[in-house]
């Protein structure tokens, strides 16, 4: 199942650096891939498009699987 942690971890890269790219707070990261919070429209389209996903709906699925792993 793909969440928006294991994106990360395919990328490489920890919550800080990801934090910085987007140019967000470490902590809501980390809120985001434990499913605690929402993105809001801005931020799914920078994760979009830092992931390289075109597809919304495939994205709306791994947003949907972030918050079932909880």
């Amino acid at each position: 199942m793909i969440t928006l942690k294991r994106l990360r971890m395919i990328k490489g890269i920890n919550q800080k650096e990801l934090a910085q790219r987007l140019g967000i707070s470490e902590i809501y990261v980390s809120k985001l891939e434990r499913g605690e919070t929402n993105p809001s429209d801005k931020l799914k389209r920078k994760l979009m498009e830092f992931y390289k996903i075109q597809d919304y709906n495939a994205f709306y699925t791994i947003l949907e699987n972030t918050k079932k792993s909880k």
